[in-house]
């Protein structure tokens, strides 16, 4: 974890991975800042409008995956972690996708491929398939 000092306030940086492994976001924030600070950081940064279907996670000392809580202090949260590494992923999935707009839905279909490619989503293959489809046609339906 990198402090620095600013005009006597201390700054800690930490890391954003996104949902493209290689793409990362470097942030930083004051001990007095809560977890929302970080993420409507990320999403601004990102110009996602539904945040709240995203979040941050964080992986602790013990290799355990928690959910940043957006309430609380964040350097309270990952105050034993070193170095600082969030990644930002998609939390719930909406009802209906079709209703998210501009880099949202491109997000939310990152992780859907994310989520296949690591057999995290539980489907038949023809489902399977189904969803590839769609995540092609979303993501390039996005450009036009």
């Amino acid at each position: 974890m990198f402090k620095s000092k600013n005009e006597g306030n201390i700054v800690y940086k930490c890391t954003v991975r996104l949902l493209e492994d290689a793409d990362v976001l470097e942030c930083e924030f004051q001990p007095n800042h809560k977890g929302k600070f970080l993420l409507d950081y990320v999403c601004e940064q990102l110009d996602i409008v539904e945040r709240d279907y995203f979040a941050l996670r964080y992986v602790d000392t013990g290799k355990q995956r928690h959910w940043l809580d957006l309430a609380k202090n964040i350097i309270k949260q990952v105050k034993d972690v070193d170095p600082v590494l969030f990644s930002l992923r998609v939390k719930f999935y909406p009802a209906d996708p079709l209703r998210l707009t501009g880099n949202g839905k491109l997000m939310l279909y990152q992780q859907l491929k994310r989520d296949l490619i690591h057999g995290r989503l539980y489907c038949s293959a023809g489902e399977a398939a189904a969803l590839g489809a769609l995540i092609v046609q979303g993501k390039s339906s996005l450009f036009y």
